[in-house]
């Protein structure tokens, strides 16, 4: 019998699953699984403090040429992954499973998987991807995932914003409100679009029983529907 990748996927993280109790008592971490959704879905990803830098001129340039042509332009109605922090933006539920040596998040919306590698290092041979290659580490109670190997394909939010391969994002995520909400902070820094980086933070909300369903892009448009749910 063939598995499917995320059926591959699924197993591997339950596996490690399997390891999280005593992993978690040993490092005293915190228990940081879903399913979460979004409190404010889609549109601009909006900095922190202040207005968004300035583009670079390259960045000004692509942003204006995404802007002019908003839905031809979008990868997500071309059912292609919205790649990060995007995909964390939309109005679909996730689930975080933690592991012995990874973290995972599964998404409503294509069934698509975010792994967090536990390694000290990025690689130097596996961007870029949509998703880019993600390490995390605990900084007491703040799990710190940190992403770069992006491809330049992406978006980084609903509004156009462009990316390229020099996007490195760096999210600390850590549980509020006694766990009913989980916050993600996140430092955008791309040289080729933006003249400095910057700072944005997303806010989920805790779920308990949620089941995560299948949303898939394909099957959407299928049925005459839009690729994703507004």
């Amino acid at each position: 019998m063939k598995l499917g990748l995320a059926h591959v996927f699924a197993a591997a993280l339950l596996a490690g699953s399997c390891f999280r109790a005593a992993a978690q008592e040993n490092l005293s971490v915190p228990n940081i699984e879903g399913p979460w959704q979004i409190i404010s879905p889609g549109g601009a990803l909006q900095p922190v403090g202040g207005p968004r830098p300035p583009f670079t001129a390259a960045g000004q340039a692509q942003y204006d040429r995404n802007r002019a042509d908003l839905k031809g332009l979008d990868p997500m109605r071309r059912c292609l992954p919205p790649g990060v922090p995007r995909l964390m933006m939309q109005p679909f539920a996730f689930n975080i499973v933690q592991g012995s040596t990874m973290y995972g998040m599964m998404f409503e919306w294509n069934h698509l998987n975010r792994v967090a590698y536990l390694w000290p290092n990025h690689t130097e041979t596996i961007g870029p991807l949509y998703l880019g290659e993600s390490i995390g580490h605990w900084e007491g109670n703040t799990f710190v995932l940190d992403t770069n190997s992006f491809d330049k394909k992406d978006w980084l939010d609903d509004t156009g914003v462009p990316t390229s391969y020099n996007l490195h994002t760096v999210e600390r995520l850590t549980l509020r409100k006694g766990g009913s909400e989980l916050e993600d902070r996140i430092i955008i820094d791309d040289t080729t679009i933006f003249t400095k980086p910057w700072t944005a933070v997303l806010l989920f909300h805790k779920e308990p029983g949620r089941i995560i369903k299948e949303d898939y892009c394909l099957g959407r448009m299928g049925l005459g529907k839009l690729a994703v749910k507004q």
